[in-house]
């Protein structure tokens, strides 16, 4: 009886020890399927492949590739200063928008005379720093959306006459006019004079200043903080500047974003005929959070890179750098106007649409440069050709510094852009035989093993001496040789009173003003010569037109053969008021 009782009490364990229980059956569903963590017919797949995974696995599916944006540098904009923050929080840098020097029908001698005073200002202006060396790069690009010129025209007849009913249907039609001849493709190659493809456009000239603070750097006494010691700098720069005739302006944060923003999402998905800022336009006068990161808000998509080249929305990019020189360079040899053979053109002019011209200057202490070709000098006293050469170059080199022609590294850089690989590669290839030809000794794209790091180290305040100690692209230039390659020449802009609206042989608005006090000593006369058909009367009509949208002055028009009875029914139409006497 008592047996009888355990066993009742544990049937279980009775059976463990005497036999093999029977597995349980498997659970089914109403369809007789299995069901539960047996299943694998019909199972979920998030399931199935979850439970094949080891967790080393499982945790590689959340991690994200590497970012982009942590390749850039800007983090912050303070307005109280005008400096932008770097990554790192300490280093500091400003960014400047230059007016070139006009260089049409300059003589050779002003030319040398204006390159020397270039190479004082970039000699001179900038301090020379030994633990955190100043950096200045000069970047040069073709803008052909003129719609920020549509407003200063605008903002300028606004300021004259605010309630001319001819002035919205003038600028209705300039819109209209300038999207035309702003065409990328060009209107026309203009055989006569440039030999390059005409259309409108703004070659944009950029300056920026920064320096990297390194661990254990020093203020300099005099200033309390980094943006001060920037500041003065940035005085001293612009200062010695203007006296060459270069003359610019502060940049912001919205300048760097207008530049930037089209420069890394060249073709997002736009409606027709908007333009890249349009899809993310740079917020109201309110300042960012201090959160926010400048670098992020300038990338939408994610950059891919492979085959050399940098890919923004399915777009190639590639950077071509700058080995040396091989022949003496001359004043305004990239920018500057030039007879070249039968044409008279800048080697800009010749590049293809969308070239930017980054050159980036290592103000390093003319100690350590001395120190530098010293030791290249004891190395060379063998007896070989090459160390004669050597040994010769260097003495040079000692003879030019003891004059103030000083030794500065640079590296010369040409951003291209292609709408496929093969339309890269044509591009590249046309360029790379141009600055050849133009005395540029360039690293061939098929051997250069750094041109996505050259791509990244080249952009705005991006530059690290540093790491250029371990990838050695850059090269030491006289300021002399840096004075005649420097992106400051350029073409007549006018007085930038947009009065009456030409343009120079670059494409670039010419301005001026008959009507402005600023633009004239006294009353202004004007004798137009050419012969029958040059379009005298067109240029009257479209001068009358702009004055009458700007300033609605009283016109007295004296003529025969009718050239202007159209335009009088046009201002007729537009509600002003018109007298017109036939004899």
């Amino acid at each position: 009886m008592i047996d009888l009782w355990l066993k009742s009490l544990s049937p279980r364990r009775e059976a463990s020890a005497q036999e093999t229980p029977t597995p349980p059956a498997p659970v089914t569903t109403s369809d007789g399927r299995p069901y539960g963590r047996r299943a694998t017919d019909g199972q979920h797949w998030f399931h199935r492949i979850r439970g094949s995974l080891r967790q080393s696995q499982w945790a590689s599916l959340f991690l994200r590739p590497p970012s982009f944006t942590n390749l850039l540098p800007w983090a912050h904009y303070d307005p109280k200063t005008q400096v932008f923050l770097l990554e790192d929080w300490r280093s500091v840098a400003a960014l400047f928008e230059l007016d070139p020097i006009p260089t049409e029908a300059a003589t050779e001698a002003s030319l040398e005379a204006l390159s020397e005073t270039i190479r004082n200002v970039i000699a001179e202006a900038i301090p020379e720093d030994d633990g955190s060396p100043w950096v200045l790069q000069l970047f040069s690009q073709d803008d052909t959306d003129l719609r920020d010129y549509l407003d200063e025209l605008r903002a300028y007849a606004a300021e004259r006459v605010p309630d001319n009913p001819l002035t919205e249907d003038f600028l209705q039609m300039m819109e209209a006019h300038l999207a035309r001849v702003g065409r990328p493709e060009g209107l026309f190659v203009d055989t006569a004079v440039t030999g390059a493809r005409w259309h409108a456009r703004r070659r944009r000239m950029r300056a920026v200043i920064y320096r990297r603070i390194q661990p254990g750097a020093f203020l300099r006494s005099g200033f309390a903080t980094y943006e001060d010691s920037l500041n003065e700098v940035c005085s001293r720069f612009l200062a010695a500047l203007h006296s060459t005739g270069v003359h610019g302006r502060r940049c912001d944060d919205r300048d760097l974003y207008a530049w930037l923003f089209p420069w890394f999402n060249p073709r997002p998905a736009l409606p027709e005929g908007a333009r890249p800022l349009d899809l993310a336009a740079w917020g109201d006068e309110a300042p960012l959070p201090f959160s926010i990161d400048l670098a992020e808000q300038m990338v939408l998509g994610t950059p891919q890179s492979r085959d050399g080249a940098w890919w923004f929305d399915g777009l190639p990019h590639r950077c071509l750098s700058v080995h040396g020189l091989r022949t003496r360079t001359r004043p305004g040899q990239l920018t500057g106007e030039r007879r070249q053979g039968e044409h008279i053109n800048t080697v800009f002019d010749l590049m293809p649409e969308h070239t930017i011209l980054a050159m980036t200057i290592l103000i390093r202490p003319q100690d350590q440069v001395a120190n530098h070709i010293a030791r290249v000098k004891a190395a060379s006293r063998v007896d070989t050709a090459e160390a004669s050469i050597a040994l010769e170059q260097c003495q040079v080199a000692e003879r030019e510094m003891a004059q103030g022609n000083k030794l500065y590294p640079v590296h010369l850089a040409f951003y291209l852009r292609g709408n496929d690989a093969d339309d890269l590669r044509r591009k590249v290839n046309d360029t790379h035989a141009m600055l050849i030809n133009y005395g540029l000794q360039v690293i061939e794209p098929e051997d250069d093993v750094l041109a996505l790091d050259s791509y990244i180290r080249n952009l705005p305040m991006n530059y690290d001496a540093q790491q250029d100690s371990r990838s050695r692209r850059s090269r030491l230039w006289y300021t002399s040789q840096i004075a005649n390659l420097a992106p400051l020449y350029g073409r007549s802009r006018g007085t930038g009173h947009p009065g009456l609206t030409y343009f120079n042989r670059g494409g670039e608005p010419l301005t001026f003003d008959p009507l402005n006090k600023a633009d004239r000593a006294k009353n202004a006369f004007a004798l137009i010569v050419g012969p029958m058909g040059a379009g005298k009367s067109a240029w009257l009509v479209h001068a009358l037109m702009q004055m009458a949208a700007i300033y609605r002055p009283r016109i007295f028009i004296i003529e025969k053969g009718d050239s202007f009875g159209l335009l009088g029914k046009f201002f007729a139409s537009r509600g002003l008021s018109v007298n017109q006497v036939s004899l």
